[in-house]
């Protein structure tokens, strides 16, 4: 007799169990497994514990319960539930649509188990094994109470979107080690101030910034990809947690370097004013390149991507990225401060009356600027067609930054001979991050980046 493991018998082929098991057994279960073919998928097998021995000796002496807690051993990860029911004569588990894997298991008397139309007999010590998809039911027969266990694993709970609560950056790199350019006139404190939120989550946000670092979430299985990441803030303050770390570790688990930006602001004092956030951005993007072989990142596979305000930073640099903000410092600055791909969730883009959020304008500008430096600031008057690829995300009933930005930004994307993507969510206001968006359909936009990161060729393609 061939010796099968339990495991082995319950979970190698497509729907997570395996015709293949059936060779294990007599005549019998190899027509069965014959008569299943290439082309349909099985919905029962029926197993005795007399026709299959195990490798070793299992847990509750039965094949059938052996099978059940190895069920695991084929699905990692997965957490088994065990039911077990009693039907006495006349009862019956009525039949019903499965979405995972089940197995009943005949502890005493007997039933007739149904199968998507499909009947068979079970007595005790045996086991039939029902596939993710079939139509399901069993009913006591005879004089004796059917006693079964009903057992199946419990599909893996889709992985949340806030992930590894309280992971603190691997490392933290200062742009400019010798001191911030333009600060001559710059005397303020940098600090961090704790912000309340009803998710009861840390929500800290850095003001009066002069120390503009890289925040690195290093991920365990990179895949040679990196992201920078720039945080909203109005350009009053950085957002440290909801637009900057906790997509940090999100992202990080997907297998991309994560480089979250806390840039200087451009009211400040600075000496190169509204270029003083894109001063940090192109030196953010040049030092990530320069570390290129130290981090295990591909310089040629970096994305940015800018929540709101730091939307407005990453389009900035997107459309600027060769502007002569600063003077080279070192060798760092002679590499390109061209993202390969953008992303721009919620972003702020233009400064023009009527669409421009009101707050991030005057601190960018001023309170009265004239009208050429507002069109100088506002993205969308005029992208160069070597604008790296651009996906806009936004939601229609943002009331702060309204989608017309969004909308603004792609036609002028477009009209310039750049590539450019555009979702619109039809509800989600503004900054809505990755918190309280699971069982929403704004909790879409991350992979929505990740496929624009395959199309852009910055992430791997799935292997399906």
């Amino acid at each position: 007799m061939r010796r099968l493991s339990a495991a082995r018998v319950f979970g190698a082929a497509a729907g997570g169990l395996v015709a293949a098991a059936c060779a294990s057994a007599p005549g019998s279960l190899q027509a069965k497994a014959a008569a299943v073919g290439a082309n349909s998928a099985p919905r029962m097998v029926v197993i005795d514990q007399r026709d299959v021995s195990v490798d070793q000796p299992p847990p509750h002496g039965a094949i059938g319960m052996s099978t059940a807690y190895r069920i695991s051993d084929a699905a990692p990860g997965r957490t088994m539930e065990f039911r077990r029911r009693v039907l006495h004569p006349g009862s019956a588990i009525g039949e019903h649509p499965i979405d995972h894997d089940e197995v009943y298991y005949v502890l005493a008397g007997q039933g007739e188990v149904v199968s998507d139309g499909e009947t068979r007999m079970l007595m005790a010590g045996m086991a039939a094994y029902l596939y993710d998809g079939a139509i399901v039911g069993i009913r006591q027969v005879g004089a004796e109470p059917l006693d079964l266990i009903v057992s199946y694993p419990l599909k893996p709970a889709k992985p949340g979107l806030l992930v590894d609560a309280g992971r603190a950056p691997d490392a933290e790199i200062e742009l400019w080690p010798d001191g911030a350019p333009g600060g001559e006139a710059v005397s303020l404190t940098e600090h961090v101030v704790d912000r309340d939120n009803p998710f009861g989550l840390v929500d800290r946000a850095a003001h009066d910034v002069t120390r503009p670092t890289l925040s690195v979430f290093r991920p365990e299985r990179p895949d040679g990809s990196a992201i920078l990441i720039i945080p909203g803030g109005g350009y009053r303050w950085v957002v440290i947690d909801k637009e900057g770390f906790e997509g940090a570790r999100w992202f990080s688990r997907q297998g991309a370097t994560v480089y979250v930006l806390k840039h200087r602001l451009p009211h400040q004092g600075w000496a190169a004013g509204p270029d003083t956030p894109l001063q940090d951005a192109q030196r953010a993007m040049r030092v990530i390149r320069s570390r290129a072989a130290v981090d295990g990142v591909d310089p040629a596979r970096v994305m940015v991507i800018g929540f709101s305000a730091g939307g407005h930073v990453a389009g900035s640099l997107a459309t600027r990225f060769d502007a002569g903000v600063y003077a080279s410092r070192d060798a760092a600055d002679s590499l390109s401060a061209r993202p390969d791909a953008v992303t721009l969730m919620y972003p702020v883009i233009s400064m023009k009356a009527g669409i421009a959020h009101t707050g991030s304008r005057e601190n960018l500008l001023g309170p009265a600027p004239e009208q050429a430096v507002v069109d100088m600031y506002s993205l969308e008057t005029a992208p160069p067609s070597t604008t790296p690829p651009t996906l806009l995300i936004h939601a229609a009933d943002d009331a702060s930054v309204p989608v017309e930005n969004a909308l603004v930004m792609f036609d002028a994307l477009r009209g310039a001979g750049a590539v450019a993507a555009l979702h619109v969510f039809d509800a989600g206001g503004h900054g809505f991050g990755l918190r309280g968006i699971e069982d929403d359909p704004l909790g879409a936009w991350p992979g929505l980046v990740m496929d624009w990161g395959r199309r852009t060729g910055v992430f791997h393609k799935r292997r399906d």
